[in-house]
């Protein structure tokens, strides 16, 4: 009697390495959620309330969003390009708070600083001397639900001009979103106490996400469709074998 294994390889199949363990979909969202929008506000919040001053509180709250992305790197054994930008962002936001002057307005103006980093380096990846958009591997982390095959299967859509020119549309987007949110930040950390700023500005990351990923499903939903129509008009004139 065969005992019958995992080994699936087939004639012409290129055996696979050790594969990275699956982590769903839900599973990062809910990391983000918790850790990355809830946790430090209710670090923040806390903290104050036991009496530390803006300064602490503002560092204790920063190590939630660290804790999230080393944590996801962690569970998928590898630091891809997402996973290097959000520890980078991370390490430096919190690198930045105890570099120089560390008022309290003055946190929330690096703070800004380092969102308005971000917009610009997705405005700098559109630049024709890079290979790909940022947010092309963004939407690679999550379009691939977490497996080596679902981001290898989509990062294939690149060789198609209309997928490319979305994902270069869709990086201008989060670029420019998110140098805006830089500068409202600016103005509500020069115009409002520093506990008032800073719950804000927990929230307005959360608004402009949400909006501005409401906007890329739309056009990555127009751009699927789009894609359909062209390929089933492409197979209407395919000439018919008799």
């Amino acid at each position: 009697m065969s005992r019958r294994t995992n080994d699936s390889s087939t004639p012409g199949s290129v055996p696979d390495g050790p594969t990275r363990p699956r982590v769903p979909g839900w599973a990062n969202l809910a990391l983000t959620i918790t850790l990355s929008m809830v946790a430090p506000l209710v670090v923040f919040n806390v903290a104050k309330g036991q009496g530390a001053s803006d300064v602490s509180a503002y560092l204790l709250a920063s190590a939630p969003p660290l804790l999230e992305a080393v944590l996801v790197a962690v569970l998928r054994r590898t630091l891809d390009t997402f996973a290097v930008v959000m520890v980078s962002l991370n390490v430096l936001s919190a690198a930045v708070a105890v570099v120089g002057d560390t008022g309290p307005t003055f946190l929330l103006l690096k703070d800004s600083a380092i969102t308005a980093a971000f917009g610009l380096l997705c405005l700098v990846t559109l630049l024709p001397v890079v290979p790909r958009p940022l947010m092309f591997y963004f939407a690679q982390r999550f379009a691939g639900r977490g497996t080596p095959e679902g981001e290898a299967r989509f990062g294939k859509l690149w060789q198609y001009p209309s997928f490319r020119g979305l994902m270069r549309l869709i990086t201008g987007l989060w670029g420019a979103g998110y140098v805006l949110e830089a500068l409202v930040k600016v103005v509500v950390a020069e115009t409002t106490s520093f506990q008032a700023a800073y719950n804000l500005n927990q929230v307005l990351p959360i608004l402009v996400a949400g909006t501005l990923a409401a906007v890329t499903i739309v056009l990555a939903r127009r751009g699927k469709r789009a894609g359909e129509r062209r390929q089933a008009a492409a197979a209407e004139g395919e000439p018919h074998s008799v």
